[in-house]
């Protein structure tokens, strides 16, 4: 996977552990979330990465780190882009395959540690060929090292306890909605506070606006979808799009391919 058109993996036999590879010259990603630690290394060209407020520059030779849910931007320095191999690892195979229950952390986003970039290097090289049993113990040895050396906890935040509640009844309520088009009527009547304070409470406390969040769940399940081979007219229905072009657009916007090319090379995949 290390050429320069852009690919995208989902690997349901690892939990959904989301691989990206490949080169992106003019494409910029807009801010948003992952459900899971990203780990990226650059092979050539520069990515910057908004994030928090600054900008970092991650380049050949060091790994770029995002915790899960913190929002981000990317985007290139240059008409030469970057070249990366990246890695989404969910939530959940984090908690369990690195022995730590707390995932709310926070770490440099550019980071400087030649055993790791190694470990990583070697993670990727196994996929497609390795077992599954020494892919996971690959991702063991990444997670180990990352989680033990460049992970810290963060400031605690100022939040009430009837704003964080509204917040998970939200997301709960959206998860159960992926398909439908959800009005912040809704929303008010499930959290049960008032709107203006409802969005205000959500975007500090998650990073993104309920739409936004909301939109980025239905791409994650077009994704799962679409890895499993559903046809790309029922992925469109189920995820609320109004048509293919819609799906097309967004899905591509926030990923940086199209889900036909993410459905066509999982069918590849499945074929063998």
């Amino acid at each position: 996977m290390s050429n320069d058109i852009p690919k995208g993996l989902r690997l349901n036999d690892l939990g959904g552990t989301e691989i990206v590879c490949g080169r992106f010259r003019n494409h910029r990603f807009p801010r948003h979330s992952h459900d899971g630690l990203m780990l990226s290394l650059v092979d050539d060209g520069t990515q910057g990465i908004r994030y928090r407020g600054e900008t970092h520059l991650g380049g050949r030779g060091v790994l770029i780190a995002m915790p899960p849910n913190e929002v981000h931007a990317g985007e290139p320095l240059d008409d030469n882009g970057w070249c990366y191999r990246t890695i989404t690892i969910p939530t959940a195979f984090v908690q369990s395959f690195s022995g730590v229950r707390n995932t709310h952390f926070l770490c440099a986003t550019v980071i400087e540690d030649d055993d790791l970039i190694d470990a990583m290097a070697m993670l990727f090289n196994l996929f497609g060929d390795a077992s599954l049993l020494e892919q996971e113990e690959a991702i063991m040895t990444v997670l180990g090292r990352f989680m033990a050396a460049h992970t810290n906890e963060p400031p605690p935040q100022n939040k009430t306890g009837t704003e964080a509640r509204a917040v998970r009844v939200c997301k709960a309520f959206l998860t159960s909605q992926t398909g439908q088009n959800v009005s912040l009527a809704n929303l008010e009547e499930v959290a049960g506070i008032d709107r203006f304070r409802l969005v205000r409470s959500f975007t500090r406390l998650v990073g993104l606006p309920p739409h936004a969040w909301h939109l980025q769940y239905r791409l994650r399940t077009a994704q799962d979808m679409l890895s499993r081979g559903h046809p790309i007219a029922e992925v469109t229905y189920s995820t609320g799009f109004a048509d293919q072009a819609h799906l097309s657009r967004t899905f591509k916007r926030l990923t940086g391919l199209t889900p036909g090319y993410y459905r066509r090379t999982h069918l590849a995949l499945l074929d063998i």
